[in-house]
Protein backbone atom coordinates (compact mmCIF):
# COMPACT_ATOMS: atom_id res chain seq x y z
CA UNK A 1 0.00 0.00 0.00
CA UNK A 2 1.03 3.41 -0.50
CA UNK A 3 -0.30 4.55 2.90
CA UNK A 4 2.74 2.83 4.45
CA UNK A 5 5.25 4.57 2.98
CA UNK A 6 4.47 8.21 3.91
CA UNK A 7 3.53 9.99 7.04
CA UNK A 8 -0.18 9.55 8.32
CA UNK A 9 -1.73 13.28 8.23
CA UNK A 10 -3.55 12.98 11.50
CA UNK A 11 -3.91 9.85 13.62
CA UNK A 12 -6.30 8.96 16.57
CA UNK A 13 -6.80 6.00 18.82
CA UNK A 14 -9.96 3.83 19.46
CA UNK A 15 -12.16 5.28 22.04
CA UNK A 16 -11.84 1.90 24.16
CA UNK A 17 -8.35 0.13 24.96
CA UNK A 18 -9.75 -2.99 26.29
CA UNK A 19 -11.63 -5.04 23.77
CA UNK A 20 -13.70 -6.90 26.27
CA UNK A 21 -15.18 -9.15 23.50
CA UNK A 22 -11.58 -10.45 22.64
CA UNK A 23 -10.94 -11.61 26.72
CA UNK A 24 -14.16 -12.77 27.43
CA UNK A 25 -14.01 -15.29 24.26
CA UNK A 26 -10.48 -16.17 25.34
CA UNK A 27 -12.25 -17.24 29.14
CA UNK A 28 -14.67 -19.06 27.16
CA UNK A 29 -11.86 -20.98 25.28
CA UNK A 30 -9.99 -21.70 28.60
CA UNK A 31 -12.70 -23.16 30.11
CA UNK A 32 -13.29 -25.20 27.00
CA UNK A 33 -9.84 -26.57 27.37
CA UNK A 34 -10.36 -28.01 30.62
CA UNK A 35 -13.20 -30.65 29.42
CA UNK A 36 -15.86 -29.30 26.78
CA UNK A 37 -14.42 -28.73 23.64
CA UNK A 38 -17.45 -26.65 21.60
CA UNK A 39 -16.96 -24.25 24.47
CA UNK A 40 -12.80 -23.60 23.34
CA UNK A 41 -14.12 -23.89 19.59
CA UNK A 42 -16.73 -21.09 20.09
CA UNK A 43 -14.62 -18.68 21.98
CA UNK A 44 -11.64 -19.40 20.23
CA UNK A 45 -13.94 -18.49 16.66
CA UNK A 46 -15.40 -15.11 18.59
CA UNK A 47 -12.03 -14.13 19.81
CA UNK A 48 -10.69 -14.03 16.35
CA UNK A 49 -13.53 -12.60 14.84
CA UNK A 50 -13.21 -10.12 17.61
CA UNK A 51 -9.71 -9.53 16.95
CA UNK A 52 -10.21 -8.73 13.04
CA UNK A 53 -13.30 -6.76 13.48
CA UNK A 54 -12.58 -4.14 16.14
CA UNK A 55 -10.75 -1.00 15.30
CA UNK A 56 -7.43 0.27 17.13
CA UNK A 57 -6.25 3.40 15.32
CA UNK A 58 -7.51 5.81 12.69
CA UNK A 59 -4.97 7.19 10.06
CA UNK A 60 -5.93 10.06 7.79
CA UNK A 61 -4.13 10.46 4.46
CA UNK A 62 -3.84 12.72 1.73
CA UNK A 63 -6.31 10.31 -0.32
CA UNK A 64 -7.77 8.01 2.07
CA UNK A 65 -8.50 7.00 5.81
CA UNK A 66 -7.10 3.79 6.61
CA UNK A 67 -8.32 1.44 9.90
CA UNK A 68 -5.98 -0.26 11.72
CA UNK A 69 -7.73 -3.66 13.13
CA UNK A 70 -6.09 -6.50 14.68
CA UNK A 71 -3.29 -7.53 12.63
CA UNK A 72 -2.94 -8.38 10.10
CA UNK A 73 -5.85 -6.53 9.21
CA UNK A 74 -5.80 -2.90 8.35
CA UNK A 75 -8.74 -1.38 6.07
CA UNK A 76 -8.33 1.10 3.11
CA UNK A 77 -11.59 3.61 2.44
CA UNK A 78 -10.43 6.09 -0.63
CA UNK A 79 -11.72 9.73 -0.20
CA UNK A 80 -13.66 9.58 -3.79
CA UNK A 81 -15.79 6.58 -1.88
CA UNK A 82 -16.88 8.97 0.43
CA UNK A 83 -20.05 10.78 0.43
CA UNK A 84 -19.97 13.42 3.29
CA UNK A 85 -19.24 13.10 7.30
CA UNK A 86 -21.97 13.48 10.07
CA UNK A 87 -21.12 13.88 13.70
CA UNK A 88 -23.44 11.92 15.92
CA UNK A 89 -24.16 13.28 19.71
CA UNK A 90 -25.05 10.58 21.41
CA UNK A 91 -25.25 10.09 25.34
CA UNK A 92 -22.98 7.27 25.40
CA UNK A 93 -20.39 9.51 23.55
CA UNK A 94 -19.98 11.28 20.17
CA UNK A 95 -19.28 9.45 17.27
CA UNK A 96 -18.24 10.00 13.65
CA UNK A 97 -20.25 8.46 11.34
CA UNK A 98 -19.07 8.35 6.95
CA UNK A 99 -21.28 7.82 4.65
CA UNK A 100 -19.75 6.28 1.67
CA UNK A 101 -21.09 7.08 -2.10
CA UNK A 102 -22.99 3.29 -2.41
CA UNK A 103 -25.02 3.79 0.79
CA UNK A 104 -22.75 1.91 3.73
CA UNK A 105 -21.96 3.88 6.60
CA UNK A 106 -18.82 3.57 9.05
CA UNK A 107 -18.53 4.35 12.46
CA UNK A 108 -15.49 5.79 14.24
CA UNK A 109 -15.05 5.81 17.61
CA UNK A 110 -12.03 8.01 18.22
CA UNK A 111 -10.77 9.44 21.55
CA UNK A 112 -11.06 13.32 19.82
CA UNK A 113 -14.38 13.25 17.72
CA UNK A 114 -14.22 17.05 16.90
CA UNK A 115 -10.62 17.55 16.08
CA UNK A 116 -10.42 14.46 14.22
CA UNK A 117 -13.64 15.64 11.90
CA UNK A 118 -12.02 18.76 11.33
CA UNK A 119 -9.04 16.66 10.30
CA UNK A 120 -10.63 14.28 7.77
CA UNK A 121 -12.74 17.25 6.45
CA UNK A 122 -9.94 19.04 5.54
CA UNK A 123 -7.84 16.22 3.79
CA UNK A 124 -11.30 15.66 2.12
CA UNK A 125 -11.42 18.76 0.96
CA UNK A 126 -7.81 19.33 0.07
CA UNK A 127 -8.52 16.05 -2.15
CA UNK A 128 -11.85 17.42 -3.93
CA UNK A 129 -10.15 20.55 -4.62
CA UNK A 130 -11.45 22.95 -1.73
CA UNK A 131 -14.92 22.36 -2.32
CA UNK A 132 -16.84 23.61 1.14
CA UNK A 133 -19.06 21.61 3.39
CA UNK A 134 -18.74 18.33 3.56
CA UNK A 135 -21.20 16.71 1.13
CA UNK A 136 -18.74 14.75 -2.12
CA UNK A 137 -19.90 13.09 -5.21
CA UNK A 138 -18.61 10.78 -6.76
CA UNK A 139 -15.59 11.14 -8.67
CA UNK A 140 -14.61 14.27 -6.72
CA UNK A 141 -17.86 16.11 -8.12
CA UNK A 142 -19.61 18.09 -5.47
CA UNK A 143 -23.52 16.95 -4.87
CA UNK A 144 -24.46 20.90 -6.04
CA UNK A 145 -23.07 19.93 -9.69
CA UNK A 146 -26.05 18.24 -11.03
CA UNK A 147 -27.52 21.86 -11.40
CA UNK A 148 -25.54 22.12 -14.25
CA UNK A 149 -25.99 18.89 -16.04
CA UNK A 150 -29.11 18.11 -18.88
CA UNK A 151 -31.93 16.85 -17.31
CA UNK A 152 -33.32 13.39 -18.15
CA UNK A 153 -36.55 12.42 -18.50
CA UNK A 154 -37.76 8.95 -18.70
CA UNK A 155 -34.21 8.47 -20.97
CA UNK A 156 -34.58 11.46 -22.99
CA UNK A 157 -32.24 14.41 -22.26
CA UNK A 158 -33.69 17.67 -22.71
CA UNK A 159 -30.00 19.66 -23.02
CA UNK A 160 -32.13 22.88 -24.70
CA UNK A 161 -33.70 23.90 -21.22
CA UNK A 162 -31.69 26.63 -19.70
CA UNK A 163 -31.37 26.47 -15.81
CA UNK A 164 -32.46 29.47 -14.67
CA UNK A 165 -35.86 29.58 -16.94
CA UNK A 166 -39.22 29.64 -15.31
CA UNK A 167 -40.60 26.31 -14.30
CA UNK A 168 -44.27 26.18 -15.86
CA UNK A 169 -46.69 24.01 -13.18
CA UNK A 170 -49.11 21.85 -15.29
CA UNK A 171 -52.81 23.59 -14.43
CA UNK A 172 -54.88 20.69 -12.16
CA UNK A 173 -58.47 19.56 -13.62
CA UNK A 174 -60.12 19.05 -10.81
CA UNK A 175 -62.97 16.21 -12.14
CA UNK A 176 -66.70 16.73 -11.77
CA UNK A 177 -68.40 14.85 -9.16
CA UNK A 178 -71.97 13.98 -9.81
CA UNK A 179 -74.22 12.99 -6.85
CA UNK A 180 -77.18 9.90 -8.00
CA UNK A 181 -80.15 10.33 -5.78
CA UNK A 182 -81.20 6.45 -4.43
CA UNK A 183 -84.09 6.06 -4.69
CA UNK A 184 -86.95 6.28 -1.89
CA UNK A 185 -87.89 2.55 -1.92
CA UNK A 186 -85.35 -0.04 -3.14
CA UNK A 187 -86.56 -3.29 -2.58
CA UNK A 188 -84.36 -5.93 -3.71
CA UNK A 189 -86.17 -8.60 -6.09
CA UNK A 190 -85.41 -11.89 -4.57
CA UNK A 191 -87.12 -10.32 -0.87
CA UNK A 192 -91.17 -11.31 -0.69
CA UNK A 193 -90.87 -10.50 3.16
CA UNK A 194 -91.46 -7.18 4.53
CA UNK A 195 -88.20 -4.86 4.11
CA UNK A 196 -89.89 -2.13 6.80
CA UNK A 197 -89.24 -4.23 9.83
CA UNK A 198 -86.72 -2.68 12.09
CA UNK A 199 -83.84 -4.87 13.29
Amino acid sequence: MQQTQEEPLHWDNHRTKLNLTFIFALVVAVIGIMGQYPLFVIGIGVAIYSWLTNPKQYLIYRDSLVIVYGRPRIKSYPFQDMAHLELLTLPIGDRLRVRMVNGSRIMLMTQDSDTFRAKLDEALEAFHGGQSGSDYGQNGNSADSRQDSPMVIEGEVLSDVPVDSEIIEPEIVEPEITEETPPDNRMGDSSTENDDVPY
